[in-house]
């Protein structure tokens, strides 16, 4: 219990502003001592269960405790209608999940992907709604044409930011090698069924040739900013089982995967993460380089790439 209440604090450490003193806070959640707070944090004063119910529902961070004969792992879901109003909910959360990973003094963010990793979108209005307007039901259940100036202004403003934080955080990309098709696809198929018109799928074309010009030039120097330290390694793997973004930041890991096309689960399971660190680390072993000197083999990459944006346009011309 001691050692299951040490790892709890250490936990609420990091979802608290770096300004605020922990031991401060827990006391005057608990309604106890400055003495006694650092008592519970030290693990030296055992916590009873109303005060575990206070703190978690306070910071926001569930003590978890499993027996050590069950392998069972917890994971936290953001429940979102996949409706275009409630994108900008889901755009929310994920705001004050990379926010905090921003304030850490150590991070890096690993990705396993076959989708083009949503933050690098973020940067283009039309591209943006287009993602958010196809992954919603609306573009299978409605006869309702895509209009990008029906999104919510706040809907788009959120979205530069989270590109913006995106570049300041350090990165491995690791891309499967049809990454960019299903993007491509999706512009097909919503060009075809009459949902976007010839002059607004040519837009959304070519914002997406921006957004891989942009990765590419990341690659070129390893890097997403003038700052070296928001570094960039980008890789191309044919073996990839899964979307999963995994955060390593202060000496925590936090494992994001995702499902039901933009949903996800969200787990701190120490060895769940750390499996998921080993995976990653087999994947890049296994993978072509494209970052710094790996010019021939990311100059092919995205000149096919070009070329199925080329051919797309070719068809709706």
């Amino acid at each position: 219990m001691d050692n299951l209440q040490v790892k709890y604090f250490e936990q609420v450490k990091l979802a608290i502003p770096p300004y605020q003193n922990l031991a401060q806070s827990i006391a005057e959640v608990l309604s106890i001592t400055i003495n006694e707070a650092y008592k519970k944090i030290r693990g030296n004063s055992q916590l009873n269960l109303q005060q575990i119910i206070k703190l978690s529902d306070h910071f926001g961070v569930p003590f978890i405790y499993k027996p050590d004969q069950l392998p069972t792992v917890s994971f936290d879901y953001l429940s979102v209608d996949q409706e275009i109003p409630n994108m900008l909910l889901y755009l929310k959360d994920l705001h004050k999940n990379l926010k905090q990973i921003q304030k850490s003094s150590k991070k890096h963010i690993t990705i396993t992907t076959d989708d083009i990793p949503l933050f690098h979108f973020f940067k283009y209005p039309e591209l943006t709604c287009f993602k958010l307007f196809f992954w919603s039901d609306s573009a299978m259940n409605t006869t309702t044409k895509f209009d990008p100036s029906s999104f919510d202004e706040e809907i788009i403003t959120i979205s530069k930011q989270l590109n913006e934080i995106y570049l300041e955080i350090p990165c491995t990309e690791i891309w499967a090698k049809d990454t960019v098709h299903g993007t491509i696809e999706q512009i097909r198929y919503a060009f075809e069924a009459g949902y976007i018109d010839k002059d607004l799928a040519l837009l959304i074309i070519e914002q997406v040739r921006y957004c891989l010009t942009d990765i590419n030039m990341y690659a070129i120097s390893s890097k997403k900013t003038i700052d070296p330290e928001h570094t960039f390694n980008w890789y191309n793997c044919d073996v990839l089982g899964s979307i999963s973004y995994l955060v390593d930041y202060n000496g925590s890991l936090a494992c994001y995967n995702r499902f039901n096309t933009f949903n996800y689960l969200k787990t701190e399971d120490r060895n769940y993460c750390e499996q998921t660190k080993n995976w990653m680390q087999s994947l890049i072993k296994k993978s072509v380089s494209f970052s710094g000197q790996g010019e021939k083999h990311r100059n092919k990459f995205i000149y096919n790439a070009f070329a199925e944006c080329d051919n797309l346009v070719k068809e709706i011309r």
